[in-house]
């Protein structure tokens, strides 16, 4: 099993390479945590870039499904709270270090305008997504080994 530094990073260069932000944290934690599974990639796709249109931001969208799928109930009548306390939690850190849960507001342009994405996006990419994105790859790798 690859240490939490080999995770962290691996997100980062998931998402450096073809993959965004959510797919990588996804992608990167469900191997650490031994499950590799198409349908985890599928589900994470439209995640990206804050749902595509610079809402929520996927990173943050990857720490609740990664909560959901690695702590979430299996059955009506269980608790919630196992997935639903780390992921809190982790969206609490996230308002605090970037000031918003919005991919427009951290990034700090609007998404939906192709001239500005064209002309600021690897910039962002580079140095404030990624980071971002290993820290809150951190972050869920926390709460995934907290008991």
């Amino acid at each position: 099993m690859p240490n939490r530094n080999d995770v962290v990073e691996k997100a980062g260069q998931l998402y450096a390479g073809n993959y965004h932000c959510c797919e990588a944290i996804i992608l990167a934690v469900s191997e650490y945590m031994g499950m590799k599974n198409d349908l985890l990639l599928k589900v994470s796709t439209p995640f990206g870039g804050g749902m595509i249109n610079g809402a929520t931001c996927g990173s943050l969208l990857a720490a609740y499904l990664c909560m959901g799928i690695f702590r979430g109930r299996s059955l009506e009548n269980e608790s919630r709270k196992n997935a639903c306390e780390p992921a809190n939690r982790i969206f609490q850190k996230f308002c605090c270090k970037y000031g918003s849960p919005n991919c427009s507001d951290i990034v700090g342009y609007d998404k939906n305008d192709p001239k500005v994405v064209e002309l600021y996006g690897q910039k962002v990419k580079r140095e404030v997504c990624i980071p971002l994105t290993k820290e809150v790859t951190r972050w869920i790798l926390e709460e995934l080994n907290h008991e």
